[in-house]
């Protein structure tokens, strides 16, 4: 994860600017923020862990939306100091740097969470079972995540810019989401946004959803 790392920390400010300055090329970020409040919104004061949560614009909108707590996990130092400038002055707000399948990290006391969101997540990891695994263990309602879907137009040139990089980059189909995620114990997975590039699913936390 040391290259991932890297390349989100070099990238902080370029992909915050993506909430900022909304581009018709890069729409996911933004469904997956408006999908994650919605689901927060529909939770009485949830808990919300979010892994991967970047310079914060995830955490400001579900905050918005009626989150009792937020834990944001990142491993990129400056991706926290844009969360912690946004988010910094909110009791409600706990942000930890780190890889989240990592021995090094500690959660805080509170380690399970009514909403766990994971946008932007299962891209970069190299074992998603076990990324699904320790999500479920932890979440004891509702799953938001994302995933990017192989696009002949998008796909080699971003395949390309990553292995540039030193990462490797996965894509995903729904079929295959549904059953990573139906594996991992969650129920009622279902596609929330599908797009052409990507889509969000939203799933619940067992068997009966």
């Amino acid at each position: 994860m040391i290259e991932t790392r890297h390349y989100f920390d070099r990238r902080a400010q370029a992909f915050d600017r993506v909430y900022a300055r909304p581009s018709p090329l890069r729409r996911g970020p933004l469904r997956g923020r408006a999908l994650a409040a919605e689901v927060v919104a529909g939770h009485e004061a949830p808990a919300v862990l979010d892994v991967g949560c970047g310079p914060g614009r995830v955490g400001e909108a579900v905050l918005a939306a009626g989150a009792a707590s937020y834990v944001g996990i990142d491993l990129a130092p400056r991706m926290l100091q844009l969360a912690r400038a946004r988010l910094g002055g909110d009791p409600r707000v706990e942000l930890l740097e780190g890889d989240f399948l990592g021995p090094e990290l500690e959660l805080p006391t509170e380690t399970s969470f009514d909403v766990v969101l994971a946008l932007g997540l299962f891209d970069y990891v190299a074992e998603p079972l076990r990324a699904a695994e320790w999500l479920r263990a932890r979440c004891t309602s509702t799953l938001v995540a994302s995933f990017t879907r192989w696009d002949w137009l998008k796909g080699p040139p971003r395949r390309l810019e990553y292995a540039l990089h030193h990462l490797a980059v996965r894509d995903y189909d729904p079929a295959g989401v549904v059953e990573l995620l139906s594996g991992a114990g969650f129920g009622r997975v279902e596609v929330a946004a599908n797009g052409r590039r990507g889509f969000h699913v939203v799933a619940g936390s067992g068997g009966a959803g």
